[in-house]
């Protein structure tokens, strides 16, 4: 009974990785459909990859519990620090914008 559930897990956690796999590349798709009046140097791309990919992967990280599900802990790290230092890197420029509004 133990094996049967074991087994189970691992069927739904592929399923969880292809999911999100095919969310991630939908969200590239839905991001290059942006016109390029609203955004001219295509920034839009990263921000909502790297929005969906986050959220995605901590719901997959925090979900499944044990050591062979450690790596999307560190993978969700990774991705959550990458995500921070772009929106700061926005907010910089953002606000680098407004000083040479005058």
């Amino acid at each position: 009974m133990e094996e049967i559930a074991e087994v189970n897990k691992q069927k739904n956690s592929n399923l969880s990785v292809g999911l999100i796999a095919l969310n991630i590349f939908l969200a590239l798709i839905l991001s290059t459909t942006v016109s390029k009046n609203d955004d001219p140097d295509g920034i839009s791309i990263f921000f909502i990859l790297a929005i969906s990919g986050t959220i995605l992967l901590g719901g997959y990280a925090f979900t499944y519990h044990g050591k062979g599900y450690r790596w999307a802990k560190w993978l969700f790290g990774i991705l959550l620090v990458i995500s921070l230092l772009l929106f700061a890197l926005l907010w910089y420029a953002w606000q680098l914008g407004h000083a040479f509004k005058n």
